[in-house]
C-alpha cells in the first residue's frame, strides 16, 4: 500500500480536514489525501483582513456622514440591516451561480437538507436579538456607554468557541482577549461615558442587563456561523460536496438574516408615529454607500470565519476602531488623545501575545 498524505503544518487545528480517496490499480491501493476546504493561502487571509479593516472604517465614515447637522438620521435606521442582508444575498447568489458554471455543475441538482438549512436560522436569530438590543441599550445607557460595554462580546466569543467548536483557549490567549477588551474600552472612553449622563438607576439596570444579552447573542451567533461555514457537525457538509461552497452557505445565512430584518422593519413600522411612503425615504448618497460597504464587510467576515476564526474578526474590529479614532483626530487637527494611544498599545500587545500563544 502506497500512502501519499498531505503534510499538515504544525499548530493547524481541526478547522482544516483531509478528504481521502481510494483507487485500485493492479492489485495495489493508492490512498491520496487532499487538503480540506478550510485552507487558504496565507496571503489571501491577510488580504481579507486588510480589506475588512478598510471596509469597516469606510462604513463608519459613511454612517457618520449620512447624519443631519443635528446628529439625527434622515432615514429609518432599521432599513439598513435589511438592505445589507438583501445585497449580500444577491451577491452570494451571483458568486455561487458563477462558481457552478465554472465547475460545470449548472445543470445538476442541489443537495438540500431541511435540518441543515434550518441550522442557519440560529445565528441569524442571534444577530437579530443583538441588533435590536443595541437600540434599547443606547436609550437606557447612552451611545458612549454602549460602545464601551459592547466590547464584552469578545469574551463571550471565547466562551462559545469552547461550546460550539470544542476549541479550548489557553490562559495566555484568554489574557490576550482580556487585554484586547480593555484596550477597546480605554479607546472609547469619553467624558459623557464616565459621567453617565442623566440616567436613573432602574433604567441603568435594564440597560446593563441588555448589554449582557447582546454580548451573549453576538458571541453565539458569530461562533455558530463559524461552525456552519467550516462544516463542523453539519449534515449538509457530509452529504453533498457542493455545499463546501462558502457562497451556498452564505446564501442560506443571509436569507434568514433578511427575514429577521423584515421582522424588525415591520415592528418599527407599527410603532412609528409618522408613516413613510417607502422604506428608503430620506436615504442619501452616504446611506447607500453605508449599505454597500457593510455588505462588503459581511462577505469578508464570512471568508475570515471560514478560513481563520472569530478571534481574527475581533482583532480586525478593534483595529478598525483605532483607525477611526486616529482619522477623527487628524480631521479635527488635534493631538491624538492619550486614551487612543493607550488603546493602540494594549491592542498591539494583545495581538502579539495571542499570536505567540
Amino acid at each position: 500500500m502506497y500512502v501519499n498524505r498531505a503534510v499538515r503544518p504544525r499548530g493547524e487545528r481541526r478547522a482544516s480536514r483531509a478528504r481521502i480517496s481510494l483507487t485500485a490499480d493492479n492489485n495495489r491501493m493508492v490512498c491520496t489525501a487532499t487538503a480540506g476546504t478550510n485552507e487558504s493561502p496565507p496571503s489571501l487571509k491577510l488580504t481579507s483582513c486588510v480589506l475588512l479593516l478598510f471596509s469597516s472604517v469606510s462604513a463608519t465614515i459613511f454612517t457618520e456622514a449620512s447624519k443631519l447637522e443635528d446628529g439625527t438620521y434622515p432615514y429609518n435606521t432599521f432599513v439598513i440591516p435589511c438592505a445589507v442582508e438583501a445585497v449580500k444575498l444577491v451577491a452570494s447568489s451571483a458568486l455561487f451561480g458563477r462558481e457552478r458554471v465554472a465547475r460545470g455543475e449548472s445543470q445538476t441538482r442541489l443537495g438540500f437538507s431541511i435540518r441543515g438549512f434550518a441550522a442557519y436560522a440560529f445565528p441569524a436569530f442571534c444577530y437579530f436579538v443583538s441588533n435590536n438590543c443595541m437600540f434599547y441599550i443606547i436609550r437606557h445607557l447612552g451611545a458612549s456607554t454602549f460602545q464601551i460595554m459592547n466590547n464584552l462580546k469578545v469574551l463571550s466569543t471565547g466562551v462559545f468557541m469552547r461550546v460550539f467548536l470544542d476549541r479550548k483557549l489557553s490562559w495566555m490567549q484568554w489574557k490576550a482577549l482580556i487585554m484586547l477588551v480593555i484596550g477597546c474600552m480605554v479607546t472609547q472612553l469619553s467624558a459623557e461615558a464616565v459621567e453617565g449622563g442623566n440616567i436613573d438607576e432602574r433604567s441603568s439596570l435594564a440597560g446593563y442587563a441588555l448589554v449582557f444579552v447582546s454580548a451573549v447573542a453576538s458571541g453565539a451567533g458569530g461562533v455558530f456561523s463559524e461552525r456552519l461555514l467550516k462544516g463542523e457537525g453539519t449534515e449538509q457538509q457530509k452529504s453533498n460536496r457542493r455545499e463546501d461552497s462558502i457562497h451556498w452557505k452564505n446564501m442560506q445565512l443571509y436569507l434568514f438574516g433578511m427575514i429577521f430584518g423584515l421582522v424588525s422593519l415591520h415592528m418599527d413600522a407599527k410603532s412609528a408615529s409618522l408613516p413613510r411612503r417607502t422604506p428608503f425615504d430620506g436615504f442619501n448618497a452616504f446611506a447607500y454607500a453605508t449599505v454597500a460597504t457593510l455588505a462588503i464587510c459581511g462577505l469578508l467576515v464570512s471568508f475570515i470565519l471560514k478560513y481563520l476564526d472569530n478571534v481574527a474578526k475581533c482583532f480586525c474590529a478593534a483595529l478598525s476602531m483605532l483607525c477611526v479614532a486616529l482619522l477623527d483626530s487628524a480631521m479635527k487637527r488635534e493631538m491624538i488623545p492619550l486614551r487612543v494611544v493607550l488603546g493602540m498599545v494594549l491592542t498591539g500587545l494583545a495581538l502579539e501575545q495571542y499570536s505567540l500563544s
